[in-house]
């Protein structure tokens, strides 16, 4: 027998909800109620481990869709520790108290100099934002833009922020720095790798030389310790630490930041997850996880940490060099992904013209795996998979990059079609943005496209709905780009309707009755997959165009 938790005295008698802890009577128990596990017993789900997966959450009774699991606060947000160079050296940087977007040389904080988007920026002396490393920056100094600029974007490195950030935890709150180093860094087996050695010399050594050492000269001179741990050993496991667990926040402004959930980053992952999460930009970053679909009792929690439109080989390189695990859930395993064929190749086959099958991975679960076509005996070697879809990366990449043509995309669809699978990633991608293209470029205005477009851009709507319907069939994962597509293929719905009236065509003709209804349906879609990203500005933006045009349908068909 055990002893009640609150009194010592042996009782038999357990909470019913946690289970965990007994008490020895009824005023005992509404008290451990209040005091220790009013939440933990109201939670439909458990923390579990195993050997495999660690630690994971795993539901204890049926959970309905939309259920918020939890909302918790970051331990620290900040600029993106793993920006891109050309981010780095960018003339607009994120401010350091607000992440709003400021111009070099402007405004700077007036304490230590880094730029701001101005001198009085509320983010400055918030002691959950800039205020947290602002101390120590100071120390730095560091050159003005008039006398170096080289020197000026070598100095003030915004990835290397959020690392400062961690180590400055320890000044405000102790407990909460050791509940961050206790998070996953991976430390032994990112020893050797090129993470390791990129994140010394981009952050470890950058800080030690611009920071940690000016400050510990000061603290000997003034007979005071600052920052009690700074070595580069613990930097570069906060350096891990990042890169294992960080999750990206998009803000309202377009730009994204990172922050650290010490819950959140202990949610499982899979390629077809249940749960979701948000972020409350005005809630200090507030993250709030929910489910996506119902969940049944016993089945795990999860969330997916890579894009749902990459292709299987992506998604597992990504998780394996940034999460340190291989992913072999139910997709992953399947080499036709789903049915999708997403990152299918088209065979050339013996003969010529080819035998219109479809190389796929043999083993999608081994990297080394070369492909076979199902319907001929033609197989292809890993490398030459490799090859080609680098080069095929590439000239998407410079497509997108860069502001191109409908004719560009058309082109490159059309050249790329000869080798890969029409619902192919990389063909997604180029369809996502010729959809849009169609309609709102100049020269392709939707008033001015020929019959053929619009029959085209309609169809390319329905196939891409069609696979995202099947990789996120209850629209929580890419519910913005469901949201365009919703949008375009109703746009070019109403067009086609428009020029048979104009022709002469009875309002209730068959097919513009048929128009209608399908264009009507595309906007009650797009606003249900939109309620979820009410939190950004392109998702309040899109379901206001949305409902306008709900508006406009419905008057139409009167």
């Amino acid at each position: 027998m055990s002893s009640c938790e609150l009194c010592g005295i042996p009782s038999s008698l357990k909470c019913g909800g946690c289970k965990a802890v007994v008490y020895c009577s009824p005023d005992h128990q509404k008290k451990h109620w209040k005091q220790k596990h009013k939440n933990e017993c109201n939670k439909p789900y458990e923390l579990s481990r195993s050997a495999k997966l660690g630690r994971y959450f795993q539901a204890t009774r049926t959970i309905p869709k939309g259920t918020v699991l939890f909302t918790e606060a970051p331990l620290v947000i900040g600029p993106k520790w793993n920006l891109a160079e050309y981010e780095q050296r960018s003339i607009m940087v994120p401010c350091v108290g607000c992440f709003a977007d400021c111009q070099l040389g402007l405004y700077t904080c007036p304490s230590c100099r880094w730029p701001a988007c101005k001198p009085d920026c509320p983010g400055l002396e918030n002691a959950n934002l800039h205020g947290l490393e602002c101390g120590i920056l100071r120390i730095g100094g560091g050159p003005k833009m008039k006398d170096d600029t080289e020197a000026f974007f070598d100095y003030y490195r915004y990835d290397t922020l959020l690392a400062l950030k961690c180590l400055a935890l320890q000044i405000r709150n102790r407990d909460m720095f050791d509940q961050l180093m206790l998070l996953e860094s991976h430390y032994e087996a990112r020893k050797g790798t090129v993470y390791f050695e990129e994140a010394d010399q981009r952050t470890v050594q950058y800080l030690i030389k611009n920071f940690i050492t000016p400050l510990k000269r000061l603290e000997e001179q003034q007979g005071k310790t600052v920052l009690p741990i700074s070595d580069a050993k613990t930097l570069h496991k906060i350096c891990g630490i990042l890169e294992v667990n960080a999750m990206i926040i998009p803000l309202t402004n377009g730009r994204e930041i990172c922050g650290l959930y010490p819950t959140g980053c202990m949610m499982e992952h899979c390629c077809l997850p249940n749960c979701f999460y948000t972020f409350d930009c005005t809630k200090g970053m507030k993250l709030t996880f929910k489910t996506g679909r119902e969940i049944q009792k016993g089945e795990h929690l999860s969330t997916t940490y890579t894009h749902s439109l990459w292709g299987t080989q992506q998604r597992r390189e990504h998780l394996k060099a940034q999460k340190y695990f291989s992913c072999t859930c139910v997709r992953c395993s399947d080499p036709t992904e789903m049915g999708t064929y997403i990152s299918g190749l088209r065979c050339v086959g013996i003969e010529e013209g080819g035998c219109g099958g479809i190389q796929l991975p043999i083993d999608p679960l081994k990297d080394t795996s070369d492909w076979k076509c199902d319907k001929c005996p033609v197989q292809l070697e890993v490398d030459q998979v490799n090859f080609l879809l680098s080069k095929i990366g590439e000239e998407v990449d410079s497509v997108m990059e860069r502001k191109s043509s409908a004719r560009e995309v058309e082109d490159l669809i059309f050249k790329l079609s000869s080798f890969l699978h029409p619902n192919h990633y990389h063909l997604l991608t180029l369809k996502h943005s010729l959809i849009q293209l169609y309609g709102h470029l100049k020269g392709y205005d939707t008033t001015q496209l020929s019959d053929r477009l619009l029959d085209e851009k309609i169809t390319t709507c329905r196939q891409l709905t069609k696979v995202i319907d099947i990789l996120d069939p209850d629209s929580f994962r890419l519910s913005l780009y469901s949201g365009v597509i919703f949008y375009e293929q109703q746009t070019a719905l109403l067009e086609i309707n428009a020029r048979k009236l104009r022709a002469g065509v009875s309002k209730e003709d068959a097919v513009v009755v048929k128009n209608y209804n399908e264009a009507l349906h595309c906007l009650m879609r797009g606003k249900q997959v939109l309620a979820n990203e009410m939190g950004t500005e392109q998702g309040k933006k899109l379901r206001e165009k949305i409902v306008e045009a709900t508006t406009r349908v419905e008057q139409m068909m009167v």
